[in-house]
């Protein structure tokens, strides 16, 4: 790469007064499995309160500011040469540029992160806004090479130990924070979404809608619901193609035999009966479906979540055949 002002493609790597910048081609980034915390940090006080230290806190509590801090300075420090082939580093003024073009920020904060660093943004942003940016940072680092995908690993530690309600993880394709579950549904989401099909797919727009930084409560119960109905409508009625959850439902309910394959049931309460109660409660639950109607209401943020978990054991089912007329 010749001298001048040329930009580093890719993650960001570019100053106005960068020559020559260290930097290597983006890869994939890959699934979110392997930016996961292998839970090593075991010690704990031995005055803890075991209920409070694995509570979940939102925001950046006072234990997780230094480290995310560093972190946050590692991947906003931009290394290049000189006209002298010396090197050197500098805060990566673009990656904060990008991101106020990206957020259409009224206010620059260029002047804060030329003099401090992360630590000049980190005082003059709430907690959530630092960690929108943060979550750009993320973005970055998942579109960068394989040092970034190291970054991310990093960051999931740090996130980890500190019991933050957010984790990394991904949206739209690329890495994002969103918000932290227990890992086995953290991992049933990541297997579901690469299901063939349009159920995965829908399921991992609900959940992104449900849990990332930019929650939308009404998208991701409709699409909650969408992900059901592309798993269940092809093997309850293949034919119909008025079909929706709620004539799916009508369907089952006639037929009568639609269960899961258990060798023991409950006489009072048959798979038949916990699955069509699942279904039924995710389609009536949505009170934003149409609008102009008596008990029209937005769906809140809890109403999504349920509805979203809700989907992910039901498009599973649906889609492996575990759920059959028997």
């Amino acid at each position: 790469m010749t001298s001048g002002t040329s930009r580093a493609a890719g993650n960001g790597c570019g100053d106005q007064k960068v020559f020559r910048f260290i930097c290597a081609p983006a890869i994939d980034s890959g699934n979110t499995s392997r930016f996961r915390h292998d839970g090593a940090m075991q010690w704990r006080s031995r005055n803890a309160d075991p209920v409070a230290l694995d509570a979940l806190h939102e925001g950046v509590p006072p234990w997780l500011r230094v480290p995310l801090l560093k972190w946050a300075a590692t991947v906003t420090t931009a290394t290049y040469q000189n006209e002298y082939w010396e090197t050197k580093q500098a805060n990566n003024v673009e990656l904060l540029e990008e991101y106020e073009t990206a957020t259409r920020a009224v206010n620059t904060r260029l002047v804060e992160f030329r003099q401090k660093g992360v630590l000049g943004l980190f005082e003059v942003m709430d907690a959530e806004e630092f960690l929108d940016f943060v979550d750009f940072l993320v973005y970055k680092q998942g579109a960068s090479d394989f040092e970034g995908i190291k970054a991310l690993r990093a960051l999931e530690a740090i996130l980890a130990d500190a019991g933050s309600a957010w984790r990394v993880g991904k949206r739209n394709g690329h890495a994002a924070l969103e918000q932290r579950v227990p890992e086995g549904v953290a991992e049933a989401i990541d297997s579901i979404a690469q299901l063939p099909g349009h159920a995965g797919a829908l399921l991992a727009e609900a959940w992104n809608a449900g849990f990332g930084r930019a929650p939308d409560s009404e998208k991701a119960y409709a699409k909650a619901i969408k992900a059901v109905e592309a798993a269940a409508i092809p093997l309850v009625s293949p034919s119909n193609k008025a079909a929706t959850l709620g004539t799916v439902l009508a369907q089952m309910k006639q037929q009568g035999n639609w269960g899961l394959e258990m060798s023991r049931e409950h006489n009072e309460y048959p798979t038949r009966q916990a699955l069509i109660g699942m279904m039924q409660t995710l389609w009536t639950g949505q009170n934003d479906r149409h609008a102009g109607q008596p008990g029209y209401a937005s769906s809140t943020p809890r109403e999504a979540e349920a509805a979203v978990l809700l989907a992910v054991p039901l498009v599973q089912w649906f889609s492996s055949g575990a759920i059959a007329r028997r």
